[in-house]
């Protein structure tokens, strides 16, 4: 797991889907410093009945943000605060 560059917040509108969705978040930060949305946070839900059971070390591709090697596994949500923390 990598460190959580700046001081990147969860959007509260994100964090509201997350929170009714329920379940397990891992937190993904862009750190490609040549990219414009370096710092850029996106998530993943996780866990038994997900397509990934643990956290990939990297965001898989999509289309929504593209090649995800840019983006590397930061933590987790804390659904109660709405913070990144480096453990479940």
């Amino acid at each position: 797991m990598n460190k959580l560059i700046g001081e990147e917040k969860i959007d509260e509108a994100v964090l509201d889907v997350m929170r009714r969705r329920g379940g397990q978040w891992a937190a993904y930060q862009n750190h490609a410093l040549d990219s414009a949305d370096c710092g850029r946070l996106t998530f993943l839900q996780i866990g038994p009945d997900k397509t990934f059971k643990t956290p990939p070390a990297h965001f898989p591709d999509s289309a929504g943000v593209g090649p995800g090697w840019k983006y590397l596994h930061v933590g987790f949500v804390d659904l109660d605060t709405g913070e990144i923390r480096d453990e479940q």
